[in-house]
């Protein structure tokens, strides 16, 4: 059984997805970001209409290895927030060497999920093609073999890169060539391919423990499902915030209680880091949350 999927960002413009659906997709990725600090203009709706829908939903990252790979995994894990019981693996999207080496990007690649992963909770997706079989070389490492490959090939019979064989997901249009099929309520866009069944589809979504969406007043001591990052726009504010900021305050640490993620709760995030052998990143993560609450 072929299960058919898009992946959509700001270029298809307002994107219907109850026709979408309609028209038989059953899964969407939506970019969510780009470098270090782009958030795609689109994402916000889409994430939302996807799952509104009733389809399967990924988001993905456009990897730019000219930035600090670190930055660009806090980026995009800050964006997308906590998954769902129906949000299938990241993305990290890789198909730019921003002019580095092949060797130097293949580093930056690792470096990005293994940052990204400790956030998230998750094993990311990598979505590739040509670009690994040319200007990568086509490495064959075992680091990436153990996570799945979104293949894109715009060809009948697509070659699959060294390190994989066998592919996830398989982008085998952009909405144009290699027959594509006709999907109502959405630009031409790239179509891509699962092969199995809706049930093992929507096991891709259940590798992680599901996290509670942002809690609502009150705030008890379970983590909230949201990274506290600054910098960061919107501003990460509201209960949850003052919440942490008190139980900071309460551990002997000075900070206002303002229920605004600033540069100073940052700083004190910083130091209960250090203090407790954590990393110390100002990121206000399932770690670091439990560590203080415990």
């Amino acid at each position: 059984m072929t299960l058919l999927g898009i992946d959509v960002s700001r270029y298809q413009g307002k994107v219907n997805w109850k026709s979408v659906a309609a028209s038989g997709v059953t899964f969407a990725f939506a970019k969510a970001t780009e470098n270090s600090g782009y958030v795609d203009s689109s994402f916000a709706g889409n994430w939302s209409g996807i799952r509104e829908a009733g389809l399967l939903r990924g988001a993905y990252h456009f990897g730019r290895p000219g930035g600090d790979p670190e930055v660009q995994a806090v980026h995009f894990a800050s964006v997308v927030g906590s998954l769902g019981s129906r949000d299938l693996p990241p993305v990290l999207d890789l198909e730019v060497n921003d002019n580095h080496a092949a060797s130097y990007v293949v580093q930056w690649a690792r470096t990005f999920l293994t940052r990204a992963e400790s956030l998230f909770g998750r094993r990311l997706i990598i979505y590739t093609g040509s670009f690994w079989r040319g200007p990568l070389g086509n490495p064959n490492d075992p680091f990436f073999r153990e996570r799945s490959l979104w293949l894109a090939a715009y060809i009948a019979k697509p070659v699959i890169p060294a390190s994989w064989d066998h592919w996830l997901f398989w982008q085998y249009t952009e909405g144009q060539h290699n027959n594509p099929a006709a999907i109502a309520g959405v630009a031409p866009c790239d179509q891509s391919r699962f092969e199995g069944t809706e049930a093992e589809l929507e096991a891709l979504c259940h590798g992680f423990t599901p996290v509670p969406n942002p809690m609502p007043t009150p705030v008890g001591s379970q983590w909230p499902g949201t990274f506290f990052v600054w910098p960061k726009q919107p501003v990460v504010a509201g209960p949850v915030v003052r919440a942490w900021q008190q139980q900071l305050t309460e551990r002997g640490y000075s900070i206002t209680c303002d229920g605004i993620y600033g540069p100073k709760s940052k700083q004190a995030c910083m130091a209960f880091q250090r203090d407790h052998g954590l990393v110390s990143d100002g990121i206000v993560g399932k770690a670091t949350w439990e560590a203080l609450f415990s």
